[in-house]
């Protein structure tokens, strides 16, 4: 039995939206019959019967399309959890994490556009979207769109729409939702519709967790399961610095540079600066145009340029490799760059609040470009490259670590020293405030080198070349 009450954002109806129902959780189902006096047939009608308890009513919210329909099955889990095992006091938070997922669903099939007014190819995903790989499923990527609009993400403006308890509340609420779908059926639980992996994590409750004897001893212990979704969300205990990074390997990176063209020009130049020059892509989007073309550099390897837009506000200096500053000089120069700077005059003129630094990625609008652009591009090339090597996963801010550690293999390699001995070097590359934040990419190449070692003993020990 089902009464609505109160419709929810009821002011909008060209979106979904929650609409509050009151539910009979207790109500049975029976099957009434009728006899036609004329014709003797039978016909049996099933039907909700109350139930007799005062109790038995509790309310939730489900979720309605524009159209006026019930979402199918977000609404039926909504009113799943009223009852049974994991019955909960009130769906508030549960129904609004799928509220804001099914919206996000709803949003890739549209066209959606950049700063330039390019169009970004619909992806069209559904709460089926699931493959063998839980980063191209739907739930992984929504998880990345709640961290893309989150406040405890770094640089943030405080203006992104999520908190963090907020973003890990819905995403949470996803999660329960998709177990819930293989639980009963509704999706195929196999290696080819992946949600996520998990690992059993186990927790002794009031005892020393570094104790190496810690299992041999009383205590409460407490065994969970941790999803590799919920760990992209930042908590207390972090994973060590030099364990998250992960750099394009040769064999990765030559695909990127084989495929970064088929970009939009400006958008390709800012990912190959993050990629060649280690710049944070807010770095790249505001890059100053009044050094370049000023002077001849073509004797040099690598050219040093200012960049003042960056983390802290702390002016660094930047190497770009001659054959990208080059391109950065043509782009410069181009017939569509100089349109979009007499779109950018004409907001200066007009006095609107902007920023009059002259910068030389400056979108048809007459503003930089931003971050989200760059990134919605960069997602477009990941699906091009992996539809070639489907193991070619890496977010944006992998081309920084990619910078860093190929440098130091780089320089390693040249100079004959110790990564330890570069470590203040690239510590003004990146623009570290203190050597302290560079020590993950020495660890990190220390670890690799170490691997390499161990593997080429291996390969000798089992060719008896000792």
């Amino acid at each position: 039995m089902i009464r609505t009450n109160d419709e929810k954002q009821s002011d909008i109806y060209d979106d979904y939206r929650l609409l509050s129902i009151e539910v009979d959780t207790l109500a049975t189902l029976k099957v009434s019959e009728s006899i036609n006096a004329d014709s003797g047939e039978v016909t049996y009608s099933p039907y909700l019967s109350p139930a007799k308890l005062q109790s038995r009513s509790k309310k939730t919210d489900i979720i309605i399309a524009p159209d006026g329909s019930v979402v199918y099955p977000q609404s039926l889990y909504l009113v799943s959890k009223l009852r049974g095992e994991g019955a909960v006091k009130d769906t508030d938070s549960i129904a609004k994490g799928l509220l804001a997922y099914t919206r996000y669903l709803d949003s890739t099939h549209y066209p959606r556009f950049d700063d330039d007014d390019n169009e970004i190819p619909t992806e069209y995903l559904t709460y089926k979207s699931l493959t063998k790989y839980e980063e191209e499923g739907a739930p992984w990527r929504f998880a990345e769109h709640l961290l893309a609009n989150c406040r405890a993400k770094q640089n943030s403006t405080g203006d992104e729409a999520y908190s963090l308890s907020t973003a890990r509340s819905y995403m949470g609420a996803v999660m329960g939702f998709y177990i819930w779908m293989y639980r009963h059926g509704y999706l195929k639980n196999d290696d080819e519709h992946v949600l996520t992996h998990f690992t059993t994590v186990e927790i002794y409750e009031g005892i020393n967790q570094h104790d190496m004897l810690v299992h041999t001893k009383s205590g409460s212990k407490r065994v969970y399961e941790m999803s590799n979704i919920m760990k992209m969300f930042p908590k207390n205990a972090k994973t060590p610095a030099d364990k998250k990074l992960k750099p394009m390997t040769f064999e990765h990176k030559a695909l990127f540079n084989q495929h970064i063209d088929t970009l939009p020009k400006p958008i390709s130049l800012m990912l190959r600066l993050c990629e060649e020059s280690g710049l944070r892509v807010e770095e790249a989007t505001h890059f100053p145009a009044h050094d370049i073309g000023n002077k001849d550099y073509s004797e040099l390897d690598v050219v040093p340029l200012q960049i003042t837009h960056t983390k802290g506000s702390k002016r660094r200096i930047v190497e770009i490799p001659i054959e990208l500053y080059e391109e950065l000089e043509q782009y410069k120069e181009s017939k569509q760059r100089q349109k979009n700077l007499i779109r950018r005059k004409e907001l200066i003129d007009s006095k609107e609040k902007l920023d009059p630094t002259d910068y030389l990625f400056v979108s048809n609008k007459g503003r930089p470009y931003t971050a989200n652009t760059v990134e919605v591009h960069f997602g477009g090339l990941r699906r091009l490259i992996q539809a070639i090597e489907p193991t070619w996963y890496y977010r944006i801010h992998d081309l920084r670590s990619t910078f860093a550690t190929h440098w130091l293999w780089s320089e390693s390699e040249k100079r004959h020293v110790a990564y330890d001995f570069l470590m203040d070097e690239l510590a003004k590359l990146m623009g570290h405030a203190s050597t302290s934040m560079t020590e993950k990419y020495i660890k990190f190449m220390n670890n690799y080198d170490d691997q390499l070692r161990v593997a080429k003993s291996k390969n000798n020990k089992i060719s008896g070349g000792w």
